[in-house]
């Protein structure tokens, strides 16, 4: 089963250093909770992304939530032009990125 990318949720947490949560990320994309949860299973598979837990500020629990930023070394970047590159290098994937632009 082929893996698959959003160019939309890479431009999401690129524009958004300081991480976001599923729920943000859903809210900024419009993708539903669980096609958040399986893109980000991907990228972090493929080394994109960096996940830490912090306590929620929800005043009904103290339960911990997911904070998902794109690794610091992808956006050290000059360009866009450089930021794909590095992302397609990462991944290992020709022609993702193309197909995404032409569906």
């Amino acid at each position: 089963m082929a893996q698959k990318f959003s160019l939309k949720l890479l431009v999401i947490l690129a524009l958004n250093p300081e991480g976001l949560t599923y729920k943000q990320i859903s809210a900024k994309t419009g993708f539903h909770i669980n096609t958040v949860s399986r893109y980000i299973g991907t990228f972090d598979s493929k080394g994109l992304i960096d996940i830490k837990q912090q306590k929620s500020s929800n005043i009904r629990g103290k339960k911990w939530v997911n904070i998902v930023k794109m690794r610091k070394d992808l956006l050290e970047v000059k360009s866009v032009t450089e930021f794909f590159q590095k992302i397609a290098k990462q991944t290992q994937l020709k022609d993702w990125l193309s197909d995404e632009i032409v569906n």
